[in-house]
C-alpha cells in the first residue's frame, strides 16, 4: 500500500485542485478554500484510522479529542468555573485520545470496514453534520465540506489499490481488491453496524437541496465546458493557430474567377 507522505501528498495536491474549480465556480467563498483543501486531505488519511500505532490514526484521534472537548467545553462553561473547565477539557480529550482509541484498535483490523465506499459515505455525511450543526455552516456549504472528505477518502482507497499492482513484477499482489470495496464482506457485523451509523448520520444531516442543485450533472458539464479550458489564448498570451502552414484551399479558392 502507499505510505502516509504519499498519501498526504496526492490527497492535499487533489483537494487543491479541486478546490480551484468550486472558487471558480462560486460555489464557497474564498476564506474556505482552504478549509475544502484541509478536508481532502483529512480524508486522504482518514481510511488509515484502523492502523494502530500509525501516525493517522494518532493525529485523527488527537483531532477528534479536541473537538469532543471543546464541545463539552462550549456546553458547561456556564456552570463551572475556569478551574473546573480545564478539568472538565483535559478528562475528554484523555477519554477520547486514549480511552476510545484503545477500545477503537480492539475491535478493528486494518483494511477492514473502514476502507470501504459505505465508510467513505458516513464520513462524508457526518462532516456535513458537523460543520451544519455544531459550526453553523450553510447546509450547502456544509455538504461541500463533506464531499471534499469524500473525494480523498476515495484518493487513498485508489492509491491503495494502485500500488497493489506491481508492474515491474508483472503481478498483482495479494492486498489488491482490500482497499476500495462498497462493504467488508470478511465481517458482516462491522457492515452492518457501520450501516447502521451511516444511517443515523443520514437522519441528522442538514438539508440537502441547495447542494444537489449546485452539483447537478448538466449544471457542472456546462460549468466546465465554459470555464475549464481557456478561449483563444493562455494567460493571455495569443497563441498562433499555425506555424509556417499555408492555409488548405479548397475547390472553389482554386477556380478561375469569371470577368463580368
Amino acid at each position: 500500500m502507499a505510505n502516509f507522505n504519499t498519501h498526504l501528498a496526492v490527497a492535499a495536491v487533489g483537494s487543491g485542485l479541486c478546490a480551484t474549480v468550486a472558487l471558480a465556480g462560486n460555489a464557497a467563498p474564498n476564506n474556505y478554500l482552504l478549509t475544502l483543501t484541509l478536508a481532502g486531505t483529512i480524508g486522504g488519511i482518514l481510511p488509515d484510522i484502523d492502523l494502530e500505532k500509525a501516525i493517522p490514526s494518532r493525529i485523527l484521534f488527537s483531532a477528534l479529542g479536541v473537538i469532543a472537548a471543546f464541545i463539552a467545553l462550549f456546553s458547561l462553561e456556564k456552570h463551572y468555573s475556569i478551574a473546573e473547565l480545564w478539568i472538565v477539557w483535559l478528562g475528554v480529550y484523555a477519554v477520547v485520545r486514549y480511552g476510545v482509541y484503545w477500545i477503537f484498535h480492539a475491535r478493528t483490523r486494518h483494511r477492514g470496514i473502514f476502507h470501504s465506499l459505505l465508510a467513505g459515505g458516513f464520513f462524508m455525511v457526518l462532516t456535513a453534520v458537523i460543520f451544519a450543526r455544531i459550526f453553523g455552516e450553510p447546509a450547502a456549504l456544509a455538504w461541500l465540506t463533506g464531499l471534499f472528505v469524500l473525494l480523498g477518502f476515495l484518493i487513498h482507497l485508489v492509491l491503495d489499490e494502485l500500488y497493489s499492482v506491481d508492474i515491474e513484477g508483472a503481478q498483482i499482489k495479494k492486498s489488491f481488491g482490500t482497499a476500495l470495496k462498497v462493504v467488508d464482506r470478511k465481517s458482516w457485523r462491522a457492515s452492518a453496524m457501520m450501516g447502521v451509523a451511516f444511517g443515523a448520520v443520514v437522519a441528522g444531516a442538514p438539508p440537502s437541496r441547495e447542494f444537489e442543485d449546485i452539483m447537478a450533472p448538466p449544471t457542472v458539464l456546462t460549468f466546465l465546458k465554459e470555464r475549464m479550458l481557456p478561449k483563444g489564448n493562455w494567460f493571455g498570451i495569443e497563441l498562433p493557430k499555425s506555424v509556417g502552414a499555408e492555409p488548405v484551399k479548397t475547390a472553389a479558392d482554386l477556380k478561375t474567377p469569371v470577368a463580368p
